[in-house]
């Protein structure tokens, strides 16, 4: 009888024990992505949608592969961005309008309700003039802009920067943004996977990427 009940206690450890650590590991079952040709990889906490499962990704950062290998992501008070590079080391994303038009989508650019923030905003001007108007050499035309529209813009900077006259910053450079959460970088420094901890929670866990076991 002694024999039995100690039999069934090592059992019951093992049961509980071994549980957590199946629904750990599953959580890292996503393989990385790609849109295309495209030489950005789409992984954890990024998704691609119709090629990921939902828990391979983290709440705000779904990614949509259009036409030509180009990677979309839907920012959802200010619309669709194409994806010009992503590096998961340094948390940043670099962000353009795929119409070619970036100071128009400026006008009303908002990240408020997404994951996603600038280290740094820079507030300028937009003037309205006629065609014919010759304009000094310090200003500069905005081709793809209708001449009657006029405004302030906060254009999101990833370092404070400096123009020489103030004036003459195109603004149709990349936007590069960053997030805090999920913070995976840890992982990405030892070279392992980032993923939900488990399928019960939003923290994460860095994972081997030969194992699949944990790394705490």
């Amino acid at each position: 009888m002694e024999a039995y009940k100690v039999v069934f206690c090592h059992f019951f450890f093992f049961f509980f024990f071994f549980i957590p650590l199946l629904s750990s590991a599953a959580s890292n079952n996503c393989s990385t992505s790609y849109c295309g040709r495209s030489f950005n990889r789409v992984q954890f906490p990024f998704r691609l949608i119709g090629q990921q499962p939902k828990n391979c990704g983290y709440d705000g950062f779904d990614l949509r592969c259009a036409s030509q290998s180009t990677l979309l992501i839907n920012l959802p008070s200010s619309g669709e961005f194409s994806v010009r590079s992503i590096d998961y080391r340094s948390q940043t994303i670099q962000i353009y309008d795929p119409l070619n038009c970036l100071p128009a989508r400026l006008l009303t650019f908002n990240l408020s309700n997404s994951p996603f923030s600038a280290s740094y905003f820079e507030n300028f001007t937009l003037l309205s003039c006629p065609n014919d108007e010759r304009l000094a050499s310090y200003y500069e035309p905005i081709d793809c802009l209708s001449c009657w529209i006029s405004g302030h813009l906060r254009v999101p900077l990833v370092l404070f920067r400096r123009y020489d006259s103030g004036f003459t910053y195109q603004l149709d450079e990349d936007i590069t943004l960053t997030w805090d959460t999920p913070n995976c970088k840890r992982c990405e420094a030892v070279g392992s996977s980032c993923g939900y901890a488990n399928s019960n929670t939003n923290m994460t866990t860095c994972f081997s990427n030969l194992s699949g076991k944990i790394y705490k």
